[in-house]
């Protein structure tokens, strides 16, 4: 129970990093090998790639990440449920999944991150 605590921690302190101008902290949220899959975007494979792409990306306000899910043992951890934010003035929001890695340094990272266009309710 300990470790979905520290993830669920790790998420929202996501939040102010997915929201800073500066893309090597947003970048720092991934590890080193981190894979990144979200619609109409290529695959996205490590920290460094993702650090290109954020430094002509667009910079996200009113982010919200809102687990459902979350399982850790043994270091690593998933984390499923709602991604939300204002990007180029339009709100999105899509469904996440994350597997998270405790790194050396006792943080959590992202190592895996798949994002679904949320479907709305019938």
């Amino acid at each position: 129970m300990a470790d979905e605590l520290q993830v669920a921690e790790a998420l929202q302190s996501f939040v102010v990093l997915l929201e800073d101008a500066d893309p090597r902290k947003r970048a720092d949220i991934y590890t080193e090998d981190a894979t990144f899959v979200m619609p109409g975007t290529s695959l996205i494979q490590g920290r460094a790639e993702m650090l290109r792409r954020l430094e002509n990306g667009t910079v996200l306000s009113s982010v919200t990440l809102t687990p459902s899910a979350i399982e850790a043992r043994d270091g690593l951890a998933y984390a499923y449920g709602v991604f939300g934010c204002v990007q180029n003035h339009s709100r999105v929001t899509l469904r996440f999944l994350m597997v998270l890695r405790k790194q050396a340094d006792g943080a959590w990272r992202v190592a895996r991150e798949f994002l679904a266009e949320d479907a709305p309710a019938a």
